[in-house]
């Protein structure tokens, strides 16, 4: 099936990087080792972007969209989403998982296109602010979420 990026790209508020791809997270325990390396596998050049992350003293405000067509988005749990992805991103965007202070996780529903894959990802962060609010943002029509 084709894939095709009709969501809206929600990403957190003054963020530092920003990544979106049309990826499909699976939480199967039997898929979950594929789906990190094929995280890590699209992501790698831009997570090289920000080798300060790699200290262990910085600590990270991260937010994970995950766009998933209707059928799938019920029988996916937040936890075992989060788990994926932190796992994928940990020792390429930052060291440890212990720097991550905030963590938001969103599924949304994927809007549709007949014939097409919509199901996509989107991952932000930004230094950990702890006088800022955690704000997903459309900046395409600067929507607050």
């Amino acid at each position: 099936m084709a894939k095709a990026n009709t969501n809206e790209c929600l990403t957190l508020e003054d963020s530092g990087g920003i990544f979106v791809d049309l990826i499909t997270v699976k939480t199967k325990s039997e898929t979950k080792k594929k789906m990190i390396e094929e995280i890590r596998s699209s992501q790698g050049s831009w997570m090289e972007k920000f080798p300060y992350l790699h200290d262990n003293n910085k600590k990270i405000d991260l937010a994970i969209v995950v766009y998933r067509r209707v059928r799938y988005l019920k029988r996916q749990d937040l936890d075992n989403i989060a788990k994926v992805v932190l796992d994928a991103l940990k020792g390429y965007l930052f060291e440890d998982d212990s720097q991550i202070v905030r963590l938001l996780l969103v599924k949304k529903e994927a809007e549709p296109l007949a014939g097409h894959d919509t199901d996509s990802l989107v991952i932000s962060f930004r230094i950990h602010d702890p006088e800022r609010d955690m704000i997903l943002i459309n900046k395409k029509n600067n929507v607050m979420w």
